[in-house]
């Protein structure tokens, strides 16, 4: 997905905050949008079984933007000083578009999960032990289950992350800046790592 375009003139960026710009209907971003959310609902093809009710852009302030490149060139640099074989991971951080969606509520079966607006946090644990990550999903209808699952108006977040050199979880002494979990979960240890592109709003 390319990476989103600067905000309209006009718009109140803060310098500090993501601000949002709706979408409209037949939007050509939006459509894009909206096909790769609805196709990675279930892994058998079964169709998105609600409606898309708005759809934003995010437009990061600058410095967010900064950080994420310059996580991104953190990450390159211990790949090559790792001589790692991994060609995605050297030539951009093995950048990734992941899902992440906002928990029904605190008591919800996402339990720990935080959504601030930015990202869904939770504590992971993996046999290193336990750290605090940012819960990832290939497929919009995995990161739906983990939010919570269930009917309602939900919102989820469409980021670019930076995944760098993935660990798997049976693997806990190999180096790397993300942990894979199964079923299109990934966890990344760096808030640097996740780049918010888009907001969904739908309806289950």
């Amino acid at each position: 997905m390319a990476p989103p375009s600067p905000p309209p003139p006009g718009l109140a960026h803060s310098h500090q905050f993501p601000t949002l710009a709706e979408l409209p209907v037949g939007h050509s971003s939006r459509r894009v949008v909206e096909i790769i959310f609805s196709s990675s609902w279930s892994a058998r093809a079964a169709a998105f079984p609600g409606d898309i009710e708005m759809l934003f852009r995010v437009h990061n302030p600058p410095r967010t933007v900064a950080r994420f490149e310059e996580y991104r060139a953190a990450v390159r640099a211990r790949c090559a000083a790792a001589r790692s074989d991994d060609s995605r991971c050297a030539a951009d951080g093995n950048e990734m578009m992941r899902f992440h969606c906002a928990p029904n509520s605190p008591g919800s079966a996402a339990g720990d999960a935080i959504f601030d607006g930015r990202v869904a946090c939770c504590e992971v644990w993996s046999p290193r032990g336990k750290s605090e990550g940012i819960r990832t999903f290939a497929g919009s209808g995995r990161a739906h289950e983990i939010g919570g699952g269930g009917a309602g108006r939900r919102a989820m977040l469409v980021s670019r992350v930076i995944a760098g050199r993935v660990r798997a979880e049976s693997d806990p002494e190999s180096a790397g800046e993300s942990l894979a979990l199964g079923k299109g979960e990934l966890a990344v240890f760096d808030p640097r790592a996740v780049l918010p592109c888009f907001l969904i709003i739908y309806r289950v």
